[in-house]
């Protein structure tokens, strides 16, 4: 059986070619809730190799999963767990196969999976230096750690694949010191465990605004809601949710739903470029 979990990108090309709604989506980085849901997937028994080509096709999350099931990264607690068949009107013959609590039809979240590869690196040491170099400091000043420090090159490593700390603006750098951090608005000594990597979340904010956009404009918010059902696909299930709990796009007149060399595009009003999610400004924000 050939998983469908975060398989929406791909079956959106493959069934829905051309249109919009998931094929604006973009990631730089992997999330790790989602590798760990892979992971879990492939320690079960999901096909290995579907998620190796979706690696190479540019998708983070699965490429970041390969990685670490190359590196002999398994889940500790499989006996929690087991994949099956699951009932959803969205699904293939109304099923869909998921990772669900045992003795359940509950889909885990990826946070409740451990990896034996769990406790590898010092996570307080990489997150401080992707705090460092979030705040400006230059990646060259570690070179020589790279080479002595595992869990430094390990966070040079994140940082070059795209990993940076989301609140940055939270903290400061205590004076004369790079290695210790304070808040900025107390001057109290901070915790690292406050610093929030985009990498911690489940899903892409980028696409998360784009797809939300592209639903105001008279895209099908069920095409989003089915892809989050048949398809475990984080992006459309968090999109769909904002959408129905009422949050509003406050700058939606300067953007336009139109067709650009045969595809459905997202576009600021008078050029043909796909926006950025990014530049879709929320109630919320």
């Amino acid at each position: 059986m050939k998983p469908l979990i975060l398989a929406g990108i791909y079956f959106t090309f493959l069934i829905f070619s051309g249109r919009t709604q998931l094929a604006a989506a973009q990631q730089s980085v992997w999330h790790d809730p989602q590798v760990r849901y892979l992971l879990a997937d492939m320690t079960l028994g999901g096909n290995t190799e579907l998620y190796r080509q979706y690696g190479q096709a540019n998708d983070p999350d699965s490429r970041e999963a390969i990685r670490l099931w190359d590196a002999g990264a398994r889940v500790a607690n499989t006996n929690d767990f087991e994949r099956k068949w699951v009932p959803t009107k969205y699904g293939k013959d109304g099923r869909a196969m998921r990772i669900v609590l045992r003795g359940t039809q509950r889909t885990i979240g990826g946070e409740e999976v451990l990896l034996t590869s769990d406790g590898q690196f010092d996570a307080s040491i990489v997150r401080a230096v992707l705090l460092d170099l979030s705040l400006g400091a230059d990646p060259k000043q570690y070179a020589v750690k790279r080479t002595e420090d595992p869990d430094v090159a390990e966070a040079l490593r994140c940082w070059e694949a795209g990993a940076r700390v989301i609140n940055a603006d939270l903290f400061t750098r205590r004076k004369g010191s790079r290695s210790s951090f304070c808040y900025r608005t107390t001057g109290r000594p901070a915790s690292i465990t406050r610093a929030i990597l985009n990498s911690d979340l489940p899903f892409s904010e980028l696409n998360i605004r784009y797809f939300m956009a592209d639903i105001a404009l008279g895209g099908s918010l069920e095409f989003y809601r089915g892809a989050a059902e048949s398809a475990h696909e984080m992006n459309c299930l968090e999109a769909v949710r904002r959408t129905e709990d009422g949050y509003r796009i406050t700058n939606l007149d300067q953007f336009e739903r139109k067709q650009v060399d045969g595809k459905t595009l997202i576009t600021h009003k008078g050029d043909n470029l796909r926006i950025n999610g990014m530049d879709v400004k929320l109630s919320s924000d």
